[in-house]
């Protein structure tokens, strides 16, 4: 079983929603990421059934962030914030900088940007950080060959 270190995870933002902006690579700036994803359970029990039956309905997923907030034209605020009300595609690497491989996919898909903390953890002499949570608005893909 391969073991590693959670320190080197890529992520980029694909603003394709705001034309003006382009796609960064924010990984220097992510201190946490969390990719969650789900599927809602339909309940098919029938007529006779000895115990619930259950199968997949629609995804669900959310990808939570914990970043320093950088306001550099070309960073993480500056882009989340031309970017609010829009949809925008994510890529995610396991660990950057290593070849894209079964042992080292890539994620893609869109969250919708419907919140920010252009001000978080205002405490006196501590670094400006956010910790955000969006929706998934699409499936999450998981790529053994697509480039990060």
């Amino acid at each position: 079983m391969a073991i590693y270190l959670n320190n080197n995870v890529g992520v980029k933002l694909a603003t394709s929603g705001a034309p003006t902006v382009p796609s960064i690579d924010i990984s220097s700036l992510v201190s946490a990421v969390t990719l969650t994803q789900t599927f809602e359970e339909l309940d098919v029990t029938s007529m006779g059934s000895s115990s619930r039956q259950f199968v997949q309905g629609l995804e669900t997923a959310q990808l939570q962030l914990d970043f320093f907030n950088d306001w550099d034209a070309s960073s993480v605020m500056a882009t989340l914030n031309s970017c609010f009300g829009l949809t925008i595609a994510v890529s995610m690497i396991t660990v950057k900088g290593t070849p894209v491989a079964a042992t080292n996919p890539t994620y893609q898909f869109s969250i919708l940007v419907n919140n920010l903390t252009p001000v978080g953890s205002g405490d006196v002499g501590s670094e400006a950080a956010s910790s955000l949570t969006f929706t998934v608005n699409t499936t999450v893909t998981v790529s053994p060959t697509v480039v990060f």
